[in-house]
């Protein structure tokens, strides 16, 4: 699979233009280098041959506006040298000690010969040096950035061990998780934050970060190749409906599916931590992700004793719930008035939306179940509330992602829909997604 697909052309050369200008690496290290010594170690020049730092010279915060002033001859990591870059064995160490600090991910690390695995397979990596120095500068810059990817790489490693996938597919693994995001150093942080509303030009610099990273990784011959994939797949679910090329099933290759179910998992984990919500979540999203893997994980889960959640307030419940019944009310007149040329034009979306109600009736959650919930006084049972709650938040991610996988169709390919069509789908789209803004306490 190759980066510049004919198709995905103007996405992928986004990306390419995102990694030369790259403005958001060059404010990290140089803030960083403020606190840390960091120098030239070659002659830094524009694209156009103006030299803008000498050989020698050391990094620092006063740089910048010289710097993004212009295009770099090559990427800023490259010409940089640090006296205390991470090594991998050093990684190895902080991924065990950080999995040690999240309570849920304890029973996985009893096995104790787990870090002499690790050390076994990564200890004797030698790290590129223009990439050991973005680690560096990440985990001060983005704690949490890093913190994420730490976990997901321990979660790739016990699932790959469990597995028994083999040698080669594990470095594989185990360096696709350190680096799966990499291509989000190039994105401005702020779009991250959770009341940012994200544009679509955001959107779009979103959806390019796995080309970006799979960019950044693919020059370095220390690199597996393998690793490489994994990071341009980690977004790709086996229902066609991740991204960058919304590749199917087993187009998606092995250490990219336990890549993505490892950073779904790590997700999960830091934002609700081990409770019941988790296991539910697994199991909801289980035909997007690779059963081998996602088979281990919930064993993993299984084994660990789950506590209930906070209950939900049942008021904002009930009123969600309320809204979900108009939202699939409101699809069923909608799609009533497609014509022939329109369901063609919009089959991914049709069958997305199907899915969505999918969930619905997985739960038992049809028309007759939710008017029934609805006619009583209160639910009761905080488990029920907790099922309800976990349903709505997945309609409402589903929703999310429905959206910005029209958008990324419309980038590419642009929309074949009338216009009239188009603005009645995307009403209502934009109806369906106001639902994950009601946050239920």
């Amino acid at each position: 699979m190759r980066p510049l697909d004919e198709k995905n052309n103007e996405i992928a050369q986004l990306a390419v233009d995102t990694l030369a200008e790259n403005k958001q690496f060059v404010r990290a290290v140089t803030s960083y280098a403020d606190n840390h010594e960091i120098l030239a170690r070659e002659d830094i020049y524009s694209q156009n041959g103006i030299k803008l730092i000498p050989n020698g010279t050391r990094i620092s915060k006063k740089f910048y506006d010289r710097l993004v002033a212009h295009k770099l001859l090559k990427p800023i990591e490259q010409s940089l040298a640090i006296s205390d870059a991470l090594d991998a064995r050093r990684l190895v160490e902080l991924t065990h000690a950080e999995a040690h600090r999240v309570p849920s991910l304890a029973p996985m690390l009893e096995n104790r010969d787990l870090l002499d695995k690790m050390h076994g397979l990564l200890g004797d990596i030698q790290l590129p040096a223009p990439l050991a120095l973005k680690l560096s500068v990440i985990r001060v810059d983005q704690p949490d950035f890093f913190q994420h990817c730490l976990i997901t790489a321990m979660l790739s490693m016990v699932l790959a061990l469990r597995a028994n996938l083999s040698r080669e597919e594990l470095r594989a693994l185990a360096l696709a998780s350190i680096f799966h995001d990499l291509g989000e150093t190039c994105i401005a942080p702020d779009i991250f934050a959770p009341q940012h509303k994200i544009t679509e030009a955001e959107y779009r610099h979103l959806y390019t970060h796995p080309i970006t990273g799979y960019l950044m990784l693919h020059e370095f011959s220390e690199i597996p190749e393998e690793t490489a994939i994994a990071v341009l797949q980690h977004h790709e679910r086996l229902d066609g409906s991740g991204y960058p090329y919304r590749l199917p099933g087993e187009q998606i290759g092995k250490v990219s599916r336990f890549l993505a179910v490892a950073e779904f998992c790590s997700s999960l984990l830091q934002r609700y931590g081990a409770d019941k919500r988790i296991q539910l979540k697994l199991w909801l999203n289980r035909s997007r992700y690779d059963k081998q893997a996602m088979e281990v994980l919930f064993k993993l889960f299984a084994d660990t004793d789950c506590p209930l959640p906070k209950s939900p307030n049942e008021a904002i419940l009930m009123t969600r719930l309320t809204r979900i019944g108009k939202i699939f009310e409101d699809w069923r007149t909608l799609r009533e008035g497609f014509s022939a040329a329109d369901v063609d034009a919009i089959s991914y979306f049709i069958k997305r939306v199907n899915s969505l109600q999918m969930l619905l009736l997985e739960f038992g959650f049809d028309k007759a179940r939710i008017d029934e919930i609805l006619s009583l006084s209160s639910v009761g049972d905080p488990e029920i509330c907790m099922e309800i709650n976990i349903l709505i938040e997945e309609l409402a991610r589903g929703f999310k992602d429905l959206y910005g996988e029209v958008q990324r169709k419309i980038a590419i390919y642009g929309s074949t829909l009338e216009t009239s069509v188009r603005e009645r789908v995307h009403d209502w789209l934009m109806r369906a997604c106001l639902l994950a803004d009601d946050k239920v306490q």
